[in-house]
């Protein structure tokens, strides 16, 4: 079950929820050094979304994995997405957990007049099951790491 965690809760478990969110930024994220601090005055503020997913068994609630949205706007077509920043499973996510967590995920994007969901990902699995779910993966996202850009740039020119 994926749940929407409140400011409280994450407060409450944020050891746990950082853990996972550390082990799961995207590229983007950087290296500034306040950053976990940053995430966490954005959830706290429900500029970012902290949602949980957990099991119910007989020891209680126990913690399968985090994940992070956020709604972004853009400007130029007017439109608004939810990205899904970063998950984390504490454990195997089932098939049947990540399409249950997925139609909640999706409720909660038309619930912020999203018109879709986007996010990047390493994992060649993640982007298989998003296919299955109708996603469209034919755009790469890439990264460059500007100070090396430059010297790379600067390198290449030096050949002239």
């Amino acid at each position: 079950m994926l749940t929407k965690m409140l400011p409280d809760q994450v407060s409450k478990h944020w050891d746990i929820i950082k853990f996972a969110i550390e082990e799961s930024l995207p590229p983007v994220a950087g290296e500034n050094p306040n950053k976990m601090n940053n995430i966490l005055m954005s959830i706290l503020t429900d500029k970012t979304q902290c949602w949980a997913s957990y099991k119910v068994g007989e020891e209680g609630r126990q913690f399968e994995g985090i994940l992070l949205t956020r709604v972004l706007y853009d400007d130029a077509s007017g439109t608004r997405s939810l990205l899904l920043y970063c998950a984390y499973g504490y454990t195997k996510v089932s098939r049947e957990s990540w399409f249950n967590g997925m139609q909640t995920v999706m409720k909660f994007a038309k619930s912020r007049n999203c018109t879709q969901l986007v996010t990047y990902t390493e994992l060649e699995y993640l982007v298989n099951m998003a296919k299955d779910f109708g996603a469209d993966s034919t755009y790469y996202f890439i990264t460059f790491d500007i100070d090396k850009m430059m010297e790379n740039v600067k390198n290449l020119n030096n050949l002239e």
